[in-house]
Protein backbone atom coordinates (compact mmCIF):
# COMPACT_ATOMS: atom_id res chain seq x y z
CA UNK A 1 0.00 0.00 0.00
CA UNK A 2 1.14 3.56 -0.63
CA UNK A 3 0.43 6.69 1.37
CA UNK A 4 -1.55 9.50 -0.19
CA UNK A 5 -0.01 12.94 0.30
CA UNK A 6 -3.11 14.41 1.97
CA UNK A 7 -4.33 13.61 5.52
CA UNK A 8 -6.24 10.37 5.91
CA UNK A 9 -10.04 10.65 5.98
CA UNK A 10 -11.79 9.69 9.20
CA UNK A 11 -13.16 6.41 7.83
CA UNK A 12 -9.68 5.05 7.19
CA UNK A 13 -8.99 4.67 10.92
CA UNK A 14 -12.11 2.52 11.44
CA UNK A 15 -11.49 -0.20 8.85
CA UNK A 16 -8.89 -2.25 10.72
CA UNK A 17 -10.95 -2.37 13.98
CA UNK A 18 -13.97 -3.43 11.93
CA UNK A 19 -11.98 -6.24 10.28
CA UNK A 20 -10.69 -7.39 13.67
CA UNK A 21 -14.22 -7.34 15.06
CA UNK A 22 -15.45 -9.52 12.19
CA UNK A 23 -12.61 -12.04 12.46
CA UNK A 24 -13.04 -12.28 16.23
CA UNK A 25 -16.84 -12.36 16.27
CA UNK A 26 -18.67 -15.35 17.72
CA UNK A 27 -20.84 -17.24 15.19
CA UNK A 28 -24.01 -15.61 16.48
CA UNK A 29 -22.59 -12.12 16.00
CA UNK A 30 -20.73 -12.64 12.74
CA UNK A 31 -23.52 -11.40 10.46
CA UNK A 32 -23.80 -8.14 12.39
CA UNK A 33 -20.03 -7.62 12.25
CA UNK A 34 -20.05 -8.44 8.55
CA UNK A 35 -22.81 -5.90 7.92
CA UNK A 36 -20.93 -3.18 9.85
CA UNK A 37 -17.74 -3.74 7.86
CA UNK A 38 -19.64 -3.80 4.54
CA UNK A 39 -21.35 -0.48 5.35
CA UNK A 40 -18.01 1.09 6.25
CA UNK A 41 -16.34 -0.19 3.09
CA UNK A 42 -19.28 0.87 0.94
CA UNK A 43 -19.25 4.42 2.34
CA UNK A 44 -15.46 4.65 1.98
CA UNK A 45 -15.48 3.39 -1.59
CA UNK A 46 -18.41 5.58 -2.61
CA UNK A 47 -16.60 8.66 -1.29
CA UNK A 48 -13.46 7.66 -3.21
CA UNK A 49 -15.42 6.90 -6.36
CA UNK A 50 -17.27 10.21 -6.27
CA UNK A 51 -14.01 12.14 -5.76
CA UNK A 52 -12.35 10.53 -8.79
CA UNK A 53 -15.20 9.85 -11.21
CA UNK A 54 -14.98 13.18 -13.05
CA UNK A 55 -11.34 12.55 -14.00
CA UNK A 56 -12.07 9.17 -15.62
CA UNK A 57 -15.41 9.31 -17.48
CA UNK A 58 -19.04 10.40 -17.00
CA UNK A 59 -20.79 8.19 -14.42
CA UNK A 60 -24.24 8.33 -12.86
CA UNK A 61 -25.02 8.12 -9.17
CA UNK A 62 -26.33 4.61 -9.80
CA UNK A 63 -23.02 3.66 -11.44
CA UNK A 64 -21.11 4.73 -8.36
CA UNK A 65 -23.53 2.96 -6.02
CA UNK A 66 -23.20 -0.29 -7.99
CA UNK A 67 -19.41 -0.05 -8.07
CA UNK A 68 -19.20 0.73 -4.37
CA UNK A 69 -21.45 -2.22 -3.54
CA UNK A 70 -19.49 -4.66 -5.68
CA UNK A 71 -16.07 -3.54 -4.50
CA UNK A 72 -17.20 -3.47 -0.86
CA UNK A 73 -18.34 -7.08 -1.16
CA UNK A 74 -15.03 -8.09 -2.78
CA UNK A 75 -12.98 -6.48 0.00
CA UNK A 76 -15.27 -7.92 2.67
CA UNK A 77 -14.79 -11.44 1.30
CA UNK A 78 -11.03 -10.94 1.00
CA UNK A 79 -10.80 -9.65 4.59
CA UNK A 80 -12.92 -12.50 5.91
CA UNK A 81 -10.74 -15.02 4.06
CA UNK A 82 -7.50 -13.36 5.27
CA UNK A 83 -6.59 -12.45 1.68
CA UNK A 84 -6.62 -8.73 2.50
CA UNK A 85 -5.47 -7.19 5.74
CA UNK A 86 -4.81 -3.64 6.89
CA UNK A 87 -2.83 -4.80 9.91
CA UNK A 88 0.45 -2.91 10.15
CA UNK A 89 -0.73 -0.18 7.77
CA UNK A 90 -1.68 3.28 8.99
CA UNK A 91 -4.87 5.14 8.05
CA UNK A 92 -3.14 7.03 5.23
CA UNK A 93 -1.97 3.76 3.65
CA UNK A 94 -5.45 2.26 4.02
CA UNK A 95 -6.98 5.35 2.40
CA UNK A 96 -4.49 5.10 -0.47
CA UNK A 97 -5.38 1.46 -1.04
CA UNK A 98 -9.13 2.10 -1.05
CA UNK A 99 -8.63 5.06 -3.38
CA UNK A 100 -6.71 2.86 -5.81
CA UNK A 101 -9.36 0.11 -5.69
CA UNK A 102 -12.02 2.72 -6.45
CA UNK A 103 -10.05 4.22 -9.32
CA UNK A 104 -9.36 0.80 -10.85
CA UNK A 105 -13.08 0.06 -10.67
CA UNK A 106 -13.92 3.28 -12.50
CA UNK A 107 -11.36 2.61 -15.22
CA UNK A 108 -12.49 -0.99 -15.67
CA UNK A 109 -16.11 0.14 -16.06
CA UNK A 110 -15.17 2.87 -18.53
CA UNK A 111 -13.19 0.41 -20.62
CA UNK A 112 -15.96 -2.19 -20.56
CA UNK A 113 -18.36 0.39 -21.90
CA UNK A 114 -15.87 1.36 -24.58
CA UNK A 115 -15.64 -2.25 -25.73
CA UNK A 116 -19.43 -2.43 -25.83
CA UNK A 117 -19.59 0.24 -28.57
CA UNK A 118 -21.22 -1.02 -31.82
CA UNK A 119 -18.83 -2.54 -34.38
CA UNK A 120 -18.30 -0.82 -37.77
CA UNK A 121 -20.84 -1.94 -40.34
CA UNK A 122 -18.81 -1.56 -43.55
CA UNK A 123 -15.28 -1.45 -44.96
CA UNK A 124 -15.04 2.33 -44.63
CA UNK A 125 -16.06 2.11 -40.99
CA UNK A 126 -13.40 -0.50 -40.31
CA UNK A 127 -10.77 1.61 -42.08
CA UNK A 128 -11.61 4.58 -39.87
CA UNK A 129 -11.57 2.43 -36.73
CA UNK A 130 -8.17 0.92 -37.55
CA UNK A 131 -6.67 4.29 -38.52
CA UNK A 132 -7.87 5.97 -35.34
CA UNK A 133 -6.02 6.00 -31.99
CA UNK A 134 -6.22 2.62 -30.26
CA UNK A 135 -6.43 3.72 -26.65
CA UNK A 136 -6.80 7.49 -26.79
CA UNK A 137 -4.27 10.07 -25.66
CA UNK A 138 -2.08 9.64 -22.62
CA UNK A 139 -2.71 12.32 -20.01
CA UNK A 140 -1.43 13.05 -16.50
CA UNK A 141 -3.91 10.64 -14.88
CA UNK A 142 -2.84 7.73 -17.12
CA UNK A 143 0.84 8.45 -16.47
CA UNK A 144 0.25 8.64 -12.71
CA UNK A 145 -1.58 5.30 -12.71
CA UNK A 146 1.19 3.66 -14.75
CA UNK A 147 3.86 5.13 -12.47
CA UNK A 148 2.09 3.82 -9.36
CA UNK A 149 1.69 0.40 -11.01
CA UNK A 150 5.40 0.20 -11.85
CA UNK A 151 6.41 1.31 -8.35
CA UNK A 152 4.24 -1.43 -6.90
CA UNK A 153 5.59 -4.00 -9.35
CA UNK A 154 9.18 -3.14 -8.46
CA UNK A 155 8.40 -3.61 -4.74
CA UNK A 156 6.85 -6.99 -5.50
CA UNK A 157 9.81 -8.06 -7.64
CA UNK A 158 12.14 -7.10 -4.80
CA UNK A 159 10.20 -9.57 -2.64
CA UNK A 160 11.40 -12.47 -4.81
CA UNK A 161 14.73 -14.21 -4.29
CA UNK A 162 17.65 -13.31 -6.54
CA UNK A 163 17.22 -16.50 -8.59
CA UNK A 164 13.48 -15.98 -9.05
CA UNK A 165 14.08 -12.38 -10.14
CA UNK A 166 16.68 -13.47 -12.68
CA UNK A 167 14.40 -16.17 -14.12
CA UNK A 168 11.45 -13.75 -14.25
CA UNK A 169 13.58 -11.15 -16.02
CA UNK A 170 14.87 -13.61 -18.63
CA UNK A 171 11.67 -15.56 -19.30
CA UNK A 172 8.90 -13.01 -18.72
CA UNK A 173 10.43 -9.59 -19.39
CA UNK A 174 13.01 -10.42 -22.06
CA UNK A 175 11.04 -13.45 -23.39
CA UNK A 176 14.15 -15.62 -23.59
CA UNK A 177 13.58 -19.36 -24.29
CA UNK A 178 13.64 -21.68 -21.27
CA UNK A 179 16.68 -23.55 -22.61
CA UNK A 180 18.66 -20.33 -23.10
CA UNK A 181 17.69 -19.11 -19.62
CA UNK A 182 18.61 -22.44 -18.07
CA UNK A 183 22.07 -22.35 -19.68
CA UNK A 184 22.70 -18.76 -18.61
CA UNK A 185 21.67 -19.36 -14.99
CA UNK A 186 22.98 -22.91 -14.54
CA UNK A 187 19.52 -24.43 -14.02
CA UNK A 188 17.57 -27.21 -15.69
CA UNK A 189 14.88 -26.32 -18.20
CA UNK A 190 12.21 -27.83 -15.94
CA UNK A 191 13.46 -25.80 -13.00
CA UNK A 192 13.34 -22.60 -15.05
CA UNK A 193 9.72 -23.25 -16.05
CA UNK A 194 8.69 -23.97 -12.45
CA UNK A 195 10.45 -20.89 -11.06
CA UNK A 196 9.01 -18.66 -13.80
CA UNK A 197 5.45 -19.84 -13.13
CA UNK A 198 5.78 -19.46 -9.36
CA UNK A 199 7.30 -16.00 -9.81
CA UNK A 200 4.33 -14.98 -11.98
CA UNK A 201 1.88 -16.27 -9.36
CA UNK A 202 3.74 -14.57 -6.50
CA UNK A 203 3.85 -11.24 -8.35
CA UNK A 204 0.16 -11.45 -9.28
CA UNK A 205 -0.77 -12.09 -5.64
CA UNK A 206 1.49 -9.29 -4.43
CA UNK A 207 0.07 -6.77 -6.89
CA UNK A 208 -3.46 -7.85 -5.96
CA UNK A 209 -2.75 -7.15 -2.29
CA UNK A 210 -1.54 -3.69 -3.27
CA UNK A 211 -4.77 -3.03 -5.18
CA UNK A 212 -3.14 -2.83 -8.61
CA UNK A 213 -4.88 -4.12 -11.73
CA UNK A 214 -3.31 -4.59 -15.16
CA UNK A 215 -6.57 -3.52 -16.79
CA UNK A 216 -6.32 -0.10 -15.12
CA UNK A 217 -2.98 0.75 -16.78
CA UNK A 218 -3.01 2.60 -20.10
CA UNK A 219 -0.76 0.62 -22.53
CA UNK A 220 0.93 3.70 -23.98
CA UNK A 221 1.58 5.17 -20.55
CA UNK A 222 3.04 1.86 -19.40
CA UNK A 223 5.37 1.64 -22.41
CA UNK A 224 6.43 5.27 -21.93
CA UNK A 225 7.50 4.61 -18.35
CA UNK A 226 8.56 0.94 -18.46
CA UNK A 227 12.14 1.18 -19.69
CA UNK A 228 12.64 4.52 -17.95
CA UNK A 229 12.19 2.59 -14.69
CA UNK A 230 15.22 0.42 -15.66
CA UNK A 231 13.61 -2.97 -14.93
CA UNK A 232 16.74 -4.72 -16.23
CA UNK A 233 18.47 -3.63 -13.02
CA UNK A 234 15.81 -5.10 -10.72
CA UNK A 235 17.23 -8.62 -11.03
CA UNK A 236 20.62 -7.47 -9.73
CA UNK A 237 19.45 -5.59 -6.64
CA UNK A 238 19.41 -6.81 -3.03
CA UNK A 239 17.82 -10.20 -2.38
CA UNK A 240 14.21 -10.22 -1.23
CA UNK A 241 11.86 -12.50 0.63
CA UNK A 242 10.62 -16.08 0.56
CA UNK A 243 12.33 -18.71 -1.55
CA UNK A 244 10.63 -19.68 -4.79
CA UNK A 245 11.95 -23.10 -5.83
Amino acid sequence: MECPSHPAPEWASHIQPAIEALLGAAPGHRNAARARLWRLLHASLFASLRAQAGRVAPFTHEDLEDLASGKALELLQQAEGNRWTTSGHGPREVAGFVTRVARNGLIDLARRRGREAPLPEDAEGWDLAVAGPVEGEVGPLELTIADEFLAGLRECVMGLTARARQVWMQRVVLDRPSRETAGALGLSVANVDVVAQRAREALAACMGRKGHSVSSVHPRAFVALWWRSEPQRWADEAEGGEEIA
